[in-house]
């Protein structure tokens, strides 16, 4: 019996120790596994971590397609889109309406920790605002624009953010008062477009046309909603507290015949510009011209702005209602012949090549077009000689679409501005041209016809503000001269 156990035992004893040899390899074999994955799994993170660099220093430079960083970096579609996800704070992916390749762009840091994701709010017509766009600002200067299910892509700014941001006497006193509490340049020329974002999404406030740039000036414009228009018996006063403030203030250097000016709240004429000018002054002969030019305009059904003309503390002022505006709560869309033409053209010839274009592309009305050259024609029976593109506008419709030119402003003789310095031009006469507006004889029909009236009132009118007796005789020089001028070009 003992030797049969013993036979058996031998086996079971070797089999148990196979088998704890065997658990022991195993155990030995899973911890190196478990360490090594340890270590791929960390190689990995670094990978990731290393990749995420990669990519945002490559979209430093710009926006980039789904191909190009795949192309560029060696990696795989499902690499790159887990990648892109765990960069969401940093890396937006769009895709352009139209266009089928997804597009990634790097957020860029703006000034004052301003995020780059915005949103952009538009005051209706009727008194209420409502969302408008969402916007991201991305690095190498692009702009990612999304309305509804729309999405475009601008290399720059939006053109009605190039519109809206500050420029000119204005701007250079935003720009100036910007300064003196947040961290923007003091001069004007010295802002690039980080600026312009930066003032218009935490300072822009009752700019042109009706667009509300973020949350803060959403508050600023709720506030400025509820403040009392200033009485029409009470205004004058306040126009001459403003005109002596801005009196010294320099800005910035200016352009030659620039006019000093200041937005206003009136209760009988509502949203308004106000220009200024000493008595006496060049500039100051120069407002009731415009406000007869503006009027004459009008008078041969051609768009104008309305005007006032007062006088007080030794100023002239001129006070031009604004057109994008709908009474004390409501506001219209626009942008300036420079922003629709750099958008879709890049031109900026002429204004009767421009609203030649415009017609052509359906922009503007053959009508509009018209008035755009009657502006032009009667410009060259006046003696503006400051037709630049900032100086004629389209309004905007809430649907988007354009809806027609706007009323004319800022038409006068500028070709007897001040040029700066204290210096005059000489009263000389007038020198027209037909240029690019061509022998049209219905155009220059009504140019003439507003031409007529405006320089017979400048002889002849009384105004508040009287005109000295060298611009009258000039005046009755230029009517001369336009009248021989525009003859051949009159229907018979």
């Amino acid at each position: 019996m003992g030797a049969v156990v013993n036979s058996r035992a031998k086996p079971l004893l070797k089999g148990r120790a196979n088998a704890v040899e065997a658990l022991r390899k195993a155990l030995l074999y899973n911890s190196l596994n478990y360490s090594q994955k340890i270590q791929v799994s960390a190689t990995n993170r670094r990978s990731n971590a290393e990749l995420s660099q990669e990519i945002e220093r490559q979209l430093r430079y710009g926006h980039r397609t789904a191909a190009q960083l795949i192309s560029d970096r060696g990696i795989s579609q499902p690499t790159l889109s887990r990648t892109i996800q765990s960069l969401s704070r940093t890396v937006t992916s769009f895709r352009v309406t139209g266009v089928r390749t997804p597009m990634y762009g790097l957020l860029r840091p703006l000034p004052m920790g301003l995020s780059a994701r915005q949103r952009i709010y538009r005051h209706l017509r009727a008194g209420n605002i409502a969302p408008f766009a969402d916007v991201e600002f991305l690095a190498g200067g692009a702009t990612v624009e999304r309305i509804g299910d729309v999405t475009r892509l601008y290399e720059g700014l939006p053109p009605y953010m190039l519109f809206a941001a500050p420029s000119g006497f204005l701007g250079r006193q935003l720009a100036h008062e910007a300064a003196s509490n947040q961290a923007f340049p003091a001069s004007l020329k010295d802002w690039h477009d980080d600026h312009r974002v930066a003032y218009l999404f935490t300072q822009g406030l009752n700019l042109p046309g009706n667009l509300i740039f973020g949350d803060a000036p959403l508050e600023k414009e709720l506030a400025f909603l509820a403040v009392p228009p200033t009485p029409a018996e009470g205004k004058i006063d306040h126009y001459v507290g403003m005109a002596t403030a801005l009196r010294g203030a320099a800005y910035g250097s200016s352009a030659g015949g620039e006019q000093p000016k200041f937005l206003w709240l009136t209760q009988d004429t509502g949203h308004v510009i106000v220009k200024f000018a000493k008595v006496g002054s060049r500039m100051g002969e120069l407002l009731p011209l415009e406000h007869l030019a503006l009027r004459s305009l009008a008078e041969v059904s051609v768009p104008a702005s309305r005007t006032q003309l007062l006088a007080g503390g030794g100023y002239v002022f001129l006070e031009v209602q604004r057109f994008d505006r709908i009474g004390l709560k409501g506001r219209v869309g626009m942008l300036s012949a420079g922003s629709v033409d750099d958008e879709f053209f890049g031109m900026r010839d002429s204004w009767s090549e421009f609203a030649a274009r415009c017609a052509q592309a359906r922009y503007l009305t053959a009508e509009d077009a018209r008035h755009i050259d009657v502006m032009a024609a009667f410009s060259e029976l006046i003696g503006n000689n400051d037709r630049h593109f900032e100086n004629i506008s389209l309004l905007i419709r809430e649907d988007g679409e354009y809806q027609g030119v706007a009323p004319a402003y800022d038409i006068l003789p500028m070709r007897y501005a001040s040029l700066g310095g204290g210096v005059d031009p000489d009263l000389t006469p007038i020198e027209p041209k037909v240029g690019t507006i061509g022998a049209q004889p219905e155009v220059w029909a009504r140019a003439a016809a507003a031409a007529e009236r405006f320089w017979t009132a400048a002889v002849s009118e009384d105004l508040s503000v009287p005109l000295s007796q060298e611009m009258r005789q000039i005046a009755h020089e230029n009517l001369r001269v336009a009248r021989a001028f525009v003859a051949p070009l009159l229907p018979r």
